[in-house]
């Protein structure tokens, strides 16, 4: 009997024990537990703040983004319209000042000493011709003066000017020969049309000789002032297209004021500003392009008579019937075969023709540029 108490008092110390252990294993693990939920929590918590704070920042940074954009974009329309006005409209500005002021100081250095000595009459119809072309010598002058005053402009003097090589001898024949056909086309078009009638007047050699010198005069003043000048600095500026857009209204604009100018004719002046800067851009030729323009206006002035951008002049090898002109397809009374229909599509299929030969590199230009196309 008293071994069953110690049996029973035995089992129940146990049972105690083991209860006790039990007790102190659920406090554990669920002490364990509520460190790890705080844990959790704590992560949890802490993650939001941070996607919080994320948010946030992003929120107030793109605010500061979308100001960025604006003021570039506020920045750029402001630095092209800077970088324009200071491109082309100064360009444009000093091309008025090179033409006018120039031709001005020409026609006082040459009409004066003429008129002096009695040159500039009816009686001397050489002497009146020569004195309108010579006029553009100023011009000449004044652009390779402000070309060589300025540093920056410099480098164009060099290729306005050039050096006699095989090349550019080949530049004058070709330029002087080509525009001429171009301007004879025209011409004998109307004459066979029956829109001008045209009589022997004279012929003389060396005074000839001697015009053929003042029309290049006068027609390379126009070159090296649009092609020479005006075209370099807006292709280094920009690039080739629009060079050759704005030096070509330039040169359109110095005709405006031209006798018997029509919408036609300043589209044919325009064109014929397109394709002397397609001459400059595919051979870099300012030979070709001074010669071709002299080539144009000789043979329409000094050896037909007819007007030369809406200008008549006293001496030419035929005289033109004025009175029995008339206005067609072929011939203008005012303007003579540059303000006609035909001279547009002359002109635009010669430049179409140079932009294919061109782009075919049957012509190589010589110095690299942009491309045009």
């Amino acid at each position: 009997m008293s071994e069953d108490r110690n049996i029973n008092g035995t089992d129940t110390a146990e049972d105690t024990v083991t209860e006790a252990v039990h007790e102190v294993t659920e406090e554990a693990v669920n002490a364990d537990t509520v460190t790890a939920e705080a844990e959790s929590s704590a992560a949890a918590e802490e993650a939001e703040s941070s996607a919080g704070v994320t948010d946030t920042a992003v929120k107030n940074t793109q605010p500061d983004v979308n100001v960025q954009a604006a003021q570039e974009e506020k920045k750029e329309q402001t630095g092209f319209l800077k970088y324009f006005l200071h491109g082309v409209l100064s360009t444009y500005f000093i091309g008025i000042i090179l033409m006018y002021v120039g031709s001005m100081f020409g026609a006082l250095i040459v009409q004066l000493p003429m008129h002096a000595a009695g040159l500039l009459t009816d009686d001397h119809p050489v002497a009146v011709t020569a004195a309108s072309y010579l006029s553009f010598i100023g011009v000449w002058g004044f652009v390779i003066g402000y070309i060589l005053l300025f540093k920056s402009d410099s480098p164009y003097l060099r290729r306005i000017l050039g050096k006699c090589t095989k090349t550019s001898v080949i530049g004058w024949i070709l330029g002087c020969v080509t525009l001429a056909v171009m301007n004879l086309i025209c011409i004998l078009s109307a004459k066979a049309n029956g829109d001008i009638y045209l009589s022997f007047s004279s012929f003389d050699l060396v005074p000839l000789m001697f015009l053929f010198v003042t029309v290049f005069i006068q027609s390379g003043a126009e070159e090296i002032l649009c092609r020479g000048f005006m075209y370099r600095r807006l292709e280094k500026t920009y690039n080739p297209v629009v060079a050759t857009i704005f030096n070509s209204l330039f040169f359109t604009l110095l005709h405006i004021g031209n006798p018997g100018v029509t919408a036609l004719s300043l589209l044919n002046v325009f064109l014929c500003g397109v394709l002397f800067s397609l001459i400059i851009f595919y051979t870099d030729s300012m030979a070709f392009a001074m010669a071709g323009h002299a080539g144009w206006n000789f043979t329409q002035s000094i050896v037909f008579g007819l007007p030369n951008s809406g200008q008549v002049f006293p001496y030419s090898i035929l005289k033109l019937d004025g009175a029995n002109a008339r206005d067609s397809f072929f011939y203008n009374t005012g303007f003579g075969v540059e303000g006609t229909a035909l001279a547009v599509i002359i002109l635009a299929v010669a430049c179409v023709v140079i932009i294919v030969l061109g782009q075919m590199k049957v012509i190589k230009r010589p110095v690299k540029v942009d491309p045009m196309f």
